[in-house]
C-alpha cells in the first residue's frame, strides 16, 4: 500500500479480521465486487457458512466469478435481494438471530455498474436493524459509508445518527479521514454481550 491512502474497506478487514474464525457463519450485505465475499470466506474458511446479498444480478455474477477463480464458492449462498430482507432471507436457510459472526454493509452504488442504482436511506436501516438482530455476542458489522455521490450524504448522515443512538449491548465507533472533502467514513458497530 505504499503511497496509497487507508481505504475504508481495509479498515474494515483489518477490525474483522481477529473477530472471524473458521466455522463462523458471516453476511456480505452487499456483495458488490464480491471483495468481501471472498474475504468473509477466506476468514471462515470451509467450515463456515457465507451469506451474500446483492439486489443487481450483474454484481453477484462478478462476485461468483471471483470466487470461482478463487475456489472458495462451496460454502457461499448467493442471494439475489435486497438488504432489507436480510433477516427473513436468512430465517429461511434456518440461520437463527444472535448466532451471526460478522456482517458487512458497503454501502453506494455497484463499481462499473449503474450508478443510479444506490442504496437508499429506508431499506439500510432497516438492513442494519435487522442484522443488530442476528449479530452474536462478540460479533462486529461494518458499514462503509460514501457521502460523494448523489444520495450518500444523507445515508451517511442516517446511518450515523442511528448508530449514535444504539444502546447496549452494542458499542458503536466511527472512522474518518479528516482532511478530504466529503470522504468515505467507516462504522463499525460491536456486540459486547
Amino acid at each position: 500500500m505504499k503511497n496509497k491512502p487507508l481505504r475504508v474497506t481495509d479498515l474494515a478487514w483489518e477490525f474483522l479480521r481477529p473477530v472471524l474464525k473458521p466455522g463462523d457463519t458471516v453476511v456480505d450485505a452487499t456483495a458488490g465486487t464480491g471483495q468481501d465475499t471472498l474475504f468473509l470466506r477466506q476468514c471462515v474458511g470451509e467450515s463456515g457458512r457465507v451469506f451474500a446479498f446483492d439486489i443487481q444480478a450483474v454484481a453477484l455474477q462478478q462476485t461468483k466469478s471471483l470466487l470461482d477463480n478463487s475456489k472458495s464458492v462451496d460454502n457461499v449462498t448467493l442471494i439475489c435481494d435486497s438488504h432489507e430482507f436480510i433477516m427473513t432471507r436468512l430465517i429461511d436457510a434456518e440461520i437463527e438471530e444472535g448466532s451471526v459472526k460478522a456482517v458487512m454493509f458497503n454501502l453506494g452504488y455497484f463499481p462499473g455498474g449503474d450508478p443510479a442504482i444506490i442504496t437508499k436511506v429506508e431499506t439500510t436501516i432497516k438492513a442494519l436493524s435487522s442484522a443488530l438482530r442476528l449479530l452474536s455476542t462478540g460479533g462486529m458489522m461494518t458499514i462503509c459509508l460514501y457521502p460523494g455521490h448523489p444520495g450518500g450524504a444523507e445515508e451517511a448522515q442516517a446511518v450515523i445518527g442511528w448508530g449514535e443512538m444504539l444502546e447496549a449491548p452494542f458499542v458503536a465507533h466511527h472512522f474518518q479521514t479528516l482532511n478530504r472533502k466529503s470522504p468515505p467514513t467507516l462504522v463499525i458497530i460491536q456486540r459486547t454481550r
